[in-house]
């Protein structure tokens, strides 16, 4: 069996796969002499054509139908160790390729983030040590005003892979979840031991908020000002999501009219030039840098997932992460 791997981005590949994930890789048949991107494709024209495995992660290219039936006719599966697919999958489904994404494996180091975010949140962990070094006095009355980790609320903006995560992980904690997902019903949310609710709710009654909703268009700055001015004093908002949900210049005036608020952005409208969002100059919020994700040796992760799929799929068993064109409907 002949396995491709493909990519655009070397560094990133290597950064995912490595040395021990591709020779477990090579167990199951002969794998591409080097990466493959768009670049280069027509130089592996014999090699793709017998090809039934494709392994990719950050840098998957994206072909059209046209293209993937012109190179790749035999291709049966691509394991995608990383997260969202929605840029390069629907072309392979519509070609009958099954696909198949670690997103779970992704989401394992984004729960692990958000619940330890929370938690600091609610202690008033940020501003504290922010203000500690500036003025004694103004963290200590902040720190104070803050209700720690018992019976406060904290409410969750999405019930996918990763907000049921998070939700798993605060049953060891005594606080009252409530949730925000139009597609997550009753009895998913009682699994979950969380409260059903809208956003106005989760907004006017949690003092930590997290949003974990897919990065879909339709979802553009679906948290703004209506939600924002409801926040209480002291209250905590998290964003491990993407910036393009919320409307940055409406949290910022929030922040600004109401100091004892933070904000905790991981991901940002435009995270390669951060001074251009308002968020960025405002004090009381504090700017992480796209870490929430696998980083360092939580990239093998991703890796050791989808070669565990590979193994399922020869030996027939039921896979765990394969895509289907449905999902790709709601999911990140």
């Amino acid at each position: 069996m002949k396995i491709a791997l493909l990519g655009e981005n070397k560094e990133k590949f290597n950064l995912v796969f490595s040395d021990e994930a591709i020779n477990k890789i090579k167990r199951y048949g002969e794998t591409s002499a080097e990466l493959i991107d768009r670049k280069n494709i027509g130089n592996h024209k014999e090699f793709l054509a017998e090809a039934e495995i494709a392994f990719s992660t950050w840098g998957m290219p994206a072909l059209s139908e046209e293209e993937i039936k012109k190179y790749m006719p035999n291709l049966k599966c691509v394991f995608y160790a990383a997260g969202s697919v929605q840029y390069f999958a629907r072309p392979f489904l519509d070609s009958g390729v099954r696909v198949f994404s670690a997103f779970a494996a992704n989401a394992v180091p984004v729960i692990e983030y958000t619940v330890s975010q929370i938690l600091l949140a609610s202690k008033g962990f940020y501003q504290g040590a922010k203000r500690y070094r500036i003025c004694l006095p103004s963290s200590f009355k902040h720190t104070q005003h803050c209700k720690g980790n018992f019976g406060i609320k904290v409410g969750l903006i999405g019930l996918g892979v990763i907000g049921s995560g998070v939700a798993e992980k605060l049953k060891d904690y005594d606080v009252e979840v409530l949730a925000y997902d139009p597609f997550c019903g009753e009895e998913k949310a009682e699994q979950l031991g969380v409260t059903l609710t809208d956003l106005e709710t989760i907004f006017s009654k949690c003092l930590v908020i997290s949003n974990h909703l897919a990065n879909k268009k339709e979802l553009k700055n679906i948290l703004n000002a209506k939600h924002f001015k409801l926040m209480q004093k002291y209250s905590t908002f998290i964003n491990t999501g993407r910036g393009d949900q919320v409307d940055e210049f409406a949290l910022a005036k929030n922040l600004i009219m109401h100091p004892s608020i933070t904000a905790v952005a991981d991901v940002l409208k435009n995270e390669r030039a951060p001074f251009t969002s308002p968020l960025f100059w405002c004090p009381n919020a504090i700017l992480t840098p796209h870490i929430a994700g696998s980083m360092g040796n939580e990239t093998h992760r991703m890796a050791y997932y989808m070669i565990d799929e590979l193994e399922s799929y020869i030996s027939g068993k039921d896979a765990k992460y394969e895509i289907t064109k449905e999902m790709l409907e709601t999911m990140a």
